[in-house]
């Protein structure tokens, strides 16, 4: 039978003599088989019964991997792809603050599916999604079948060195708090969850930060921010607070295995020894911190503090790019170039993969392919160009440019099959994503690009 999909609860798979990458380890298995049923990883073996009213996938010409997590991803910012190329990281704040000021709801949730398609096409099956408002990302993740972790980062200190104009909106705190309390309970479930969150410790009290880190321990979820994100950041933070980022979240109880902070480009070795001893995680985003010129993630000396390190794509504004995977190649890069240090493929791969599960509190869920596990997993195609001639499909997936998931499931349902997306038309999102572009393009030229 071919790759069709029956999007109900009680669907039934089994891929049939495969190649899987299985476990922590990633242990390669040749000729094996997955039973997928209810969401999950039933069994996996070379000799398994078709079970009653199960679909097969012929699974010869394809290998298995676990999907990966994009651990900081900011859906709506699509809009602004390539319109703050060769700026400094401030002036990109700036423009992303103004052209916030133009854009409507209904034109944020039509481009979020623009990037989380461009992420499925490259493998990714759970988002850590943020915004400064997030509730047009809840039937995004929905209608598209995709699992993600959505996270409110709002700001409650005024820019006051800033023009009125590329000011990013503030709120007040207690109201912010009780907005995200509101939003979890009426829309926390399994594949698209809500977690907490503030958008740094610049432009967040600690008020905010401490607010919604008691709500994460209040309904057992994680929290994620943004924190030393280069030269300019940490030197405002120690003008308000005193500490660098990290030493003032330490001071305040804001570190502990619920949290995850991106970017971390500036930080000392004491910062790490608090990261490492309160079990917070660190998302490097090497593509966007180069993009704007804020640092290099210190990830080797992070690795060796024992810190889980994970990966994210950030923004469009400041990467161009929405596929995480691509993050594990410029980080190994940019590791072997400052320390003339390899970091082990595998372990760039557990970070694309197990290490963002972690940072999102579902590594008991996904992150790898193990009985149990729900089936949120990518199939590839052998005979695709990167993979040939096939000597080792996971440096391929690394190193190599051109790579595309043939098939995705979440949740043991099919949401990309043979490269096209199952639940939604793909040009009609496309072509609702360009008529956006051209009128915003003209709202831009009108307005924001004389405020910046």
């Amino acid at each position: 039978m071919g790759l069709e999909s029956v999007m109900a609860e009680n669907c039934k798979y089994l891929i049939r003599n495969t190649t899987a990458y299985v476990g922590s380890d990633f242990e390669k298995i040749k000729g094996t088989n997955l039973l997928i049923e209810n969401g999950r990883i039933k069994k996996i073996g070379s000799k398994i019964r078709a079970p009653k009213d199960v679909e097969i996938i012929d699974g010869r010409d394809f290998f298995v991997t676990p999907g990966f997590v994009n651990a900081h991803f900011h859906p709506n910012q699509q809009i602004n792809r390539a319109l703050g190329v060769g700026i400094s990281h401030d002036k990109q704040m700036d423009l992303l603050h103004a052209t916030d000021k133009i854009k409507k709801s209904k034109d944020k949730e039509t481009m979020s599916y623009v990037s989380v398609l461009e992420g499925l096409r490259a493998g990714t099956t759970c988002f850590q999604s943020v915004g400064s408002e997030i509730d047009y990302q809840f039937p995004v993740y929905h209608k598209m079948g995709v699992r993600a972790a959505c996270v409110m980062i709002s700001k409650d200190i005024i820019a006051n060195n800033k023009k009125k104009e590329v000011r990013a909106q503030v709120w007040d705190p207690q109201e912010r708090i009780d907005m995200a309390e509101k939003q979890h309970k009426e829309n926390h479930s399994d594949l698209v969850r809500v977690h907490f969150g503030a958008v740094n410790v610049r432009y967040s009290s600690d008020e905010l930060i401490k607010g919604m880190l008691s709500l994460a321990e209040k309904y057992d979820v994680h929290f994620h921010m943004h924190a030393a994100e280069g030269d300019e950041y940490v030197a405002s933070v120690r003008e308000r607070t005193g500490s660098s980022p990290v030493e003032h979240l330490h001071s305040i109880g804001a570190l502990n295995r619920r949290v995850s902070l991106a970017h971390m480009t500036k930080l000392t070795d004491s910062e790490m020894g608090y990261l490492a001893k309160s079990g917070a995680h660190v998302v490097n985003c090497p593509r966007a911190n180069a993009y704007v010129k804020v640092g290099l993630c210190p990830v080797k000396e992070l690795l060796e503090a024992g810190v889980n390190v994970c990966l994210g794509s950030d923004a469009a504004i400041n990467n161009n790019s929405n596929d995480v995977r691509g993050e594990a190649h410029a980080i190994h890069d940019a590791i072997s170039f400052k320390h003339d240090y390899l970091i082990d493929y595998k372990t760039l791969f557990s970070m694309l993969t197990i290490n963002g599960a972690k940072a999102i509190g579902l590594d008991k869920e996904i992150g790898t392919i193990e009985e149990g596990k729900r089936a949120d997993i990518v199939l590839w195609d052998k005979n695709d160009t990167p993979f040939v001639p096939g000597f080792d499909y996971l440096a391929d997936i690394i190193f190599t440019d051109g790579v595309r998931a043939h098939t995705v499931m979440i949740d043991g349902k099919l949401v990309v099959k043979e490269y096209r997306l199952v639940s939604m038309d793909e040009r009609k999102i496309l072509q609702d994503a360009r008529g956006i572009a051209k009128r915003y393009k003209r709202a831009f030229d009108d307005y924001v690009a004389h405020h910046i």
